[in-house]
């Protein structure tokens, strides 16, 4: 049976306003970046350098909650879903919490040279650390409001709230810059502010939506123990993403460890590319009587949007990095590695979907324990062959992780495909 017209029309506006919010994150920069720098200087743009990079890091949090709750709201859409939002917002708000008050001790230690004995830290950019932990509390409670409206596929409304309130954040940022201050804090200030309005409108909005007096009881089987396996889960999968730089930055020289660096920022862009696409359909996945038949559509897409763009991208290295680089002496000395690395996304987009269907079915120990035996393989090639192969060797570890998801993939699709779970399966 195919889907009807209505639902397909939807999921083509889901993937195209996903994308589209993407695209926008990447071309904001290219206009406003140098405004910054033009206005601030390198010193205080370096001081907001360090406040993204931290907010980036605590950010990843996301990829332990964002995918839980898609599936939950979308398989409670309906009685449970005004419950399953206040649920996720109270994880969201209470984790942002606990970080945002952890953080701001911390920097008042620093602030009294208690911790740090080394050169002092300026007044601007403590500044602009604390507020950046206060914007990362409101912005990351916000991610409730927009996994509820993403896991009842509104992801249109999303990303044009989130585009919106981005272009907010940056437009009072060049206001208080130029009007106020140059300043790190003045830049931290802004981005703070927006972030605090927009978590209040939108949680406005959801409440508004939903009659919260007639919310029914939530379903006895949805445990909190459900919530912590797959964190745990997603935490070993963080790490297999991380332990290559980790580990490289260390055991090369920092020419070597530089070029590959820059030669993984494509792999980790198609990594990314990905996200959209399991977004738009990780809510139909859950919700439909044949998961497999959704994977299979999800497959085709990521087919088409990734696998053969990272497959072209590997057959023709060298010159696709000398374009980029406009250097041949380091395309020619990359390319081995980007090829691997190009296979790596090809592989791993290929098994995608056999994740979402392990995740759909809430089989959190299985997931944990095949990131963790990707984490032993990879940690295991690096040790042993970087002082052999140098840089090649993240390459390898990156390949050995793309083959364990492609090797088992059929497994789970065997397994886990047909039909869909009970509710009252959930932990199990």
């Amino acid at each position: 049976m195919h889907a009807p017209a209505s639902s397909t029309r939807r999921l083509v506006e889901n993937l195209i306003s996903n994308y589209g919010y993407v695209a926008f994150l990447a071309l904001i920069p290219v206009f406003v970046v140098p405004l910054y720098v033009r206005l601030l200087g390198a010193a205080a743009w370096g001081s907001i350098a360090v406040c993204l990079t931290l907010q980036g890091l605590l950010f990843s949090l996301d990829m332990a909650l964002g995918p839980l709750m898609l599936r939950d709201v979308a398989r409670a859409a309906g009685a449970h879903a005004p419950w399953m939002y206040r649920r996720f917002l109270k994880i969201y708000a209470g984790t942002a919490t606990v970080i945002c008050v952890l953080g701001l001790l911390l920097l008042a230690l620093v602030d009294a040279n208690r911790l740090l004995r080394a050169e002092p830290i300026s007044a601007d950019m403590l500044c602009a650390l604390r507020l950046a932990f206060v914007q990362f509390l409101f912005q990351f409670s916000n991610n409730a409001t927009i996994g509820y409206w993403n896991g009842l596929e509104r992801q249109r409304l999303a990303s044009v709230r989130l585009a919106a309130f981005t272009l907010a954040k940056h437009a009072l940022a060049l206001t208080f810059l130029v009007a106020w201050r140059a300043s790190a804090c003045a830049y931290m200030a802004a981005f703070a502010l927006v972030a605090a309005i927009e978590f209040a409108l939108n949680h406005r909005s959801v409440r508004n939506e939903q009659t919260y007096a007639s919310i029914a009881a939530p379903p006895p089987a949805l445990y909190r123990s459900d919530a912590l396996r797959f964190a745990l889960a997603a935490s070993l999968g963080l790490a297999t993403a991380q332990i290559d730089r980790g580990y490289l930055s260390l055991a090369l020289p920092a020419s070597d460890y530089g070029l590959y660096f820059l030669i993984s920022v494509p792999m980790l862009t198609l990594f990314s590319l990905q996200m959209p696409i399991q977004r738009a359909y990780l809510p139909r996945l859950v919700t439909a009587s044949s998961p497999q038949r959704v994977a299979v559509s999800m497959l085709i897409v990521t087919s088409l949007l990734i696998v053969i763009p990272a497959l072209v991208l590997a057959a023709f290295a060298q010159p696709a990095l000398s374009l980029w680089l406009r250097d041949a002496e380091l395309a020619a000395k990359g390319a081995a590695a980007f090829r691997l690395l190009m296979l790596t996304v090809a592989m791993s987009a290929i098994a995608g979907p056999a994740g979402l269907l392990l995740l759909n079915r809430h089989r959190n120990a299985m997931i944990a324990a095949l990131n963790a035996s990707i984490l032993i393989v990879q940690g295991s090639l690096l040790i042993w062959l970087t002082p052999r192969l140098g840089m090649l060797a993240g390459a390898i570890a990156w390949v050995a992780c793309g083959l364990i998801q492609l090797l088992l993939a059929p497994a789970i699709w065997r397994a886990f495909g047909h039909g869909n779970v009970d509710i009252g399966s959930i932990g199990v």
